[in-house]
């Protein structure tokens, strides 16, 4: 494993920490949106994704539905949501996003990132 690859993770692994711990600190405020949102993005990203198409190898997502896994597997869409959300209903509840970013850092930690015009992992 590469030094950049090395740092990658353990720069997820920490940020996978501060997230739990986030969530652990206001564990009784979560409610069922964080463990929904937690699961989110690959019950609306990548299962759909799957289904728009033919993979072209094993692994690889098919070209045509790497823009939906990707949008739901960026931090930008959480973060613009969550701001836009607490503007817009300032009484409405933060935790969805913290599971929706704490689903992407596991991925990330884990190895799996966006996904690059073929359907296959892109390089970072």
């Amino acid at each position: 494993m590469s030094g950049a690859r090395v740092l990658h993770h353990v720069e997820y692994l920490a940020l996978t920490l501060v997230l739990f711990g986030a969530a652990l600190a206001v564990r009784d405020e979560l409610g069922w949106a964080y463990w929904g949102f937690l699961l989110a993005p690959d019950v609306f990203g990548l299962l759909p994704a799957t289904l728009l198409g033919r993979a072209p190898a094993r692994g690889y997502l098919p070209p045509r539905g790497v823009w939906l896994y990707n949008a739901w597997h960026t931090f930008t869409v959480p973060i613009l949501v969550g701001v836009v959300a607490l503007l817009l209903l300032p009484i409405g509840s933060p935790w969805p996003v913290l599971g929706w970013l704490t689903h992407i850092s596991i991925d990330r930690l884990l190895g799996f990132g966006l996904r690059g015009d073929d359907g296959g992992q892109a390089v970072f």
